[in-house]
C-alpha cells in the first residue's frame, strides 16, 4: 500500500514578503499616477512647441503664440502670452520658441501634506 506524502502544510497562507511588496506596488501605482499626469502635460506642450517650429516658415509669431496658449490653457498649464518667447535669427534662418512654467503634485498621507514642485522649460530650436 502506498502511504500519501504530507503536501506542503503552508498551503493557503499568505507570505508577508509578498504582501508587502503588493501593499508597495499599489501605493507606488496610487500615488504616482499624480508625477505621470504632470511628466505627461510637459510631454504635450514640448510636442506642440517642436510642431509649432516646424511649421515657423509659413507661420507668424502672433498665430504661433495663439496656438501655444490654446494649448497649454487646454492642458490646464499657467502659460500666457507673455511667458512665450519667440525669436526669429535671418543668419541662418533660425526660430527659437521658449517659455517656463511651475508644476506641483500634492502627496496627502494620514496627518502628512506634502507638495512637490517641478520646473519645466518647453523649447524647441529649428531652421526654417
Amino acid at each position: 500500500m502506498v502511504t500519501p506524502r504530507v503536501q506542503d502544510r503552508e498551503a493557503g497562507k499568505v507570505k508577508w514578503g509578498c504582501l508587502f511588496t503588493l501593499v508597495v506596488l499599489a501605493a507606488g501605482i496610487y500615488y504616482g499616477y499624480d508625477f505621470l499626469q504632470v511628466r505627461l502635460r510637459y510631454y504635450n506642450i514640448l510636442d506642440t512647441v517642436k510642431t509649432q517650429a516646424n511649421f515657423a516658415s509659413a507661420l507668424d509669431d502672433n498665430l504661433i503664440k495663439r496656438r501655444l496658449v490654446a494649448r497649454s490653457d487646454s492642458l490646464g498649464l499657467p502659460l500666457g502670452t507673455r511667458e512665450w518667447t519667440v525669436r526669429r535669427t535671418f543668419n541662418p534662418r533660425q526660430i527659437f520658441i521658449s517659455a517656463t512654467y511651475r508644476d506641483s503634485v500634492v502627496l496627502e498621507f494620514p496627518g502628512i501634506r506634502k507638495v512637490y514642485y517641478f520646473t519645466f522649460t518647453p523649447s524647441a530650436t529649428e531652421l526654417y
